[in-house]
């Protein structure tokens, strides 16, 4: 039960890395934003040599592209909030 956890955890934090690598890529408007391109790559490429199996492969998919329009749709409303501020 204890590998299944730590598993499912892994999986998490594989999928919340990579979903926001690939959610801050757009965000950025130089050279540098294919800097989080390649992490996040590189990160599906660890995932990928860590867990063979094909269902846990789809899980880590799923959720990055959860993960991913999540931190997205956070940005941007940080991003609305900051250039038009509610009037008290």
């Amino acid at each position: 039960m204890g590998e299944r956890i730590k598993n499912s955890f892994l999986v998490a934090l594989f999928s919340f890395g990579c979903g926001l690598m690939l959610a801050i890529f757009p965000f950025i408007n130089s050279p540098t934003n294919l800097v989080f391109s390649i992490l996040a790559l590189i990160i599906g490429i660890f995932f990928f040599k860590r867990f063979p199996g094909i269902g846990i492969r789809i899980v880590f998919i799923v959720l990055s592209l959860l993960f991913f329009l999540l931190v997205t749709v956070i940005i941007t409303m940080v991003i609305y909030a900051k250039q038009n501020p509610a009037g008290a």
